[in-house]
């Protein structure tokens, strides 16, 4: 120890920012081993005391709301043209892949016409080869081949409207999803534009959020959520935002946020009411001032190797005054009651304990040995 040493804590300036009452304070490194003060007489022992407001750890912010869970994809599927319904292929509840066929109506009709103009096609390619084998003789002008070819593209477009007819007797699914309602019986004769099956998609499921202006600086793209249901109780679901909404809506000062809800187990549907906190923060090895009750109040500092953060925290104290003592391989940082960084007392060694008591004398432990420092007013 080297008695006599100051360590000032902050300057004039930074007091009157601050607004501490009790003026410049200078840290002496007193002798740790119980000497006399000038007088010859022995003072009393003070009793360090333990404030349980100031924790070190980790916290994570939130904002918190309520959603309805969406299917990222529905539709609902409708004839395209009349016939009687000869297969049902797809119940409710069935899980189908894109281009499944749901249904089948009857196709007579439609496949007849794909013959007719297949013979139509193939009857057309053959004349406008000979016209252009008799063209070469000179037996034919320009204008009849030109005819022909007419003839033959007219044929081809024909049978690609018969296929197109054909492929509408079939009811697919435009989407991997799950079949959630069917609305048409087997041997039913449906007219176009009757509503048929409708399919949605779990696969992400998604929730739509509204949250006020003020939170935009807090919403990014890939923010993790927790989703929980009252349905599902002790049950929690991951979710991330997968779009924040460029824009504000105007009617009520919202941004719109959507998440993506994966569900490998399958237990959540479309309709569900969730409860959401979507994570906004996360501040590791900081230091947090909470009421005697447990309520946040600030946070005070962060990691880091600027004046007001640490690295390696060791060490926690209160002052009388409500003022911060945070020990790292820095020596001591002191903040206000406020959280705002005031100063360093510098250290001989990382301090691994400190303790204050009422006559504002600081006792730290460092380097197997402990230190005092007292704290006393300016003149």
């Amino acid at each position: 120890m080297k008695p006599g040493r100051k360590w000032w804590l902050w300057s004039v300036a930074g007091l009157v920012v601050v607004g501490v009452g009790v003026g410049l304070l200078v840290a002496k490194n007193g002798r740790g081993d119980g000497s006399k003060k000038k007088n010859g007489k022995e003072g009393p022992t003070a009793a360090p005391v333990e404030v349980a407001e100031v924790r070190r750890g980790e916290i994570t912010t939130y904002l918190e709301t309520t959603t309805t869970l969406e299917a990222r994809n529905s539709a609902t599927l409708v004839a395209s043209r009349t016939g009687q319904v000869r297969a049902l292929m797809a119940e409710e509840g069935r899980a189908v892949k894109k281009g499944a066929v749901l249904a089948q109506l009857d196709d007579t009709e439609a496949r007849l016409a794909v013959e007719r103009a297949e013979v139509a096609l193939k009857s057309a390619e053959r004349e406008s080869e000979r016209g252009r084998q008799l063209s070469g003789q000179g037996f034919m002008s320009g204008k009849d081949i030109d005819d022909l070819e007419l003839k033959r593209r007219n044929a081809k477009v024909t049978l690609d409207e018969a296929r197109y007819n054909l492929s509408q007797t079939r009811l697919t699914a435009p989407f991997s999803g799950q079949v959630t309602a069917r609305m048409i019986n087997l041997g039913e004769t449906v007219t176009s534009g009757r509503e048929c099956f409708r399919l949605e998609d779990f696969d992400p499921l998604l929730a739509r959020l509204y949250f006020p202006e003020r939170e935009v600086a807090r919403l990014k793209v890939g923010q993790a959520a927790r989703l929980t249901l009252d349905a599902l109780p002790g049950r929690e679901f991951e979710a991330r935002v997968a779009l924040v909404n460029p824009v504000v809506d105007r009617a009520n000062g919202t941004v719109k946020v959507t998440l993506e809800v994966r569900d490998p187990s399958r237990v959540l549907r479309p309709g569900n009411f969730a409860k959401v906190q979507l994570r906004t923060g996360s501040f590791n090895d900081a230091v947090f001032k909470f009421t005697p009750e447990g309520k946040f109040i600030t946070r005070i500092g962060g990691q880091g190797d600027a004046a007001g953060q640490f690295r390696a925290l060791q060490a926690l104290a209160v002052d009388n005054q409500s003022r911060v003592y945070v020990g790292d391989v820095k020596g001591i940082q002191v903040f206000d009651a406020e959280g705002r960084y005031l100063g360093l007392i510098d250290v001989d060694g990382s301090p691994s304990g400190i303790v204050i008591n009422d006559r504002n004398e600081i006792f730290v432990a460092a380097r197997s040995q402990v230190l005092k420092y007292v704290l006393t007013p300016q003149p």
